[in-house]
């Protein structure tokens, strides 16, 4: 009898803890092109659509060639929109952006539960620290490290129970 107890409480400790297997490196490179070719066409986006507003305010094409050319302010509606493309993608899918959708990989936290729109937040600010994209070539990107989540395979692994 003592037997089947130990081994009862051995399947529900491994029961307990989730079959899942890390992104390969290719697949994260793969995310950070993809998700870096959505940034730049958001960003054209919006480039495009500030430069008709100032053009339909009445501003001649020299002031706003002159908008665009002040680094501070291109700067400042690149960090915006890196705020807003990244948060609201990762937030709403809780851990998924196209590139990781594409590869077939979530975002999750330390306890392997879904990432917060909190945590989408945090990931983003950190990826906005200088050479943060090579933080990754010591295989835990600081925007993994520093907001305690990880970047799994999505197909081995569903929330609350191993994949069958």
């Amino acid at each position: 009898m003592e037997e089947n107890v130990v081994s009862s409480v051995f399947e529900e400790l491994a029961a307990e803890q989730p079959a899942f297997e890390y992104a390969t490196q290719g697949q994260r490179f793969a995310n950070y092109l993809i998700d870096l070719v959505v940034y730049y066409a958001f960003n054209a986006l919006i480039g495009a659509l500030i430069g008709m507003t100032l053009a339909l305010s009445g501003m001649q094409l020299e002031d706003i060639t002159e908008f665009f050319s002040n680094r501070v302010y291109t700067f400042g509606i690149a960090m915006v929109n890196m705020l807003i493309i990244y948060t609201i993608i990762e937030g709403a899918s809780k851990g998924r952006s196209l590139g990781k959708v594409i590869t077939r990989t979530v975002a999750v936290k330390d306890d392997f539960s879904r990432i917060t729109w909190k945590d989408a937040l945090m990931r983003t600010l950190c990826r906005m620290i200088p050479f943060e994209p090579f933080s990754a070539f010591g295989g835990y990107p600081w925007h993994d490290k520093y907001t305690h989540t990880h970047v799994i395979k999505k197909g081995q692994f569903t929330f609350g129970e191993p994949a069958q």
